[in-house]
């Protein structure tokens, strides 16, 4: 069983077990806020270039901080790795990055992705005459 699907299975369970409430809890508030961010942005501009490049850099630093700790997190050293243990290491970063990333996604959005909301054509057009500078008052008066 150590190198079967159930076996990897039952160490990444092992490795999570600890951790399975908090990420209950975020998944919860990561949906609480996608759907809140989709009842806000009917009707308002809506920017995602700004919260994907954000979301893409912090996946990014999460992909170099599990590079460097995840060999002290397993018990291991850098000195212990051999061929294959590098390519789990970045197998394992990547996702850690993209899972990170997709769970940033919906916090970036609410922060960086709407913009105000446009105003509506009775407000935006004027119905009076504006004020005239006092220069332009005194050549009318002067003539």
């Amino acid at each position: 069983m150590a190198f079967s699907i159930l076996g990897l299975l039952a160490v990444v369970l092992e490795f999570f077990r600890g951790w399975l409430w908090f990420i209950g809890l975020f998944l919860l508030l990561d949906f609480a806020l996608t759907f809140y961010f989709l009842k806000r942005s009917t009707g308002c501009k809506t920017c995602w270039i700004l919260p994907a490049y954000v979301t893409v850099g912090f996946g990014v630093f999460i992909f170099i901080l599990s590079m460097i700790t995840l060999p002290t997190i397993t018990k291991s050293s850098w000195a212990a790795l051999a061929g294959i243990d590098y390519l789990a290491l970045i197998g394992a970063s990547i996702g850690f990055g993209a899972l990170f990333a997709i769970l940033a996604f919906p916090f970036m959005l609410n922060l960086l992705g709407i913009r105000s909301r446009p105003r509506p054509v009775s407000q935006a057009t004027r119905t009076e005459t504006p004020p005239q500078p006092q220069a332009a008052m005194a050549e009318k008066a002067a003539d």
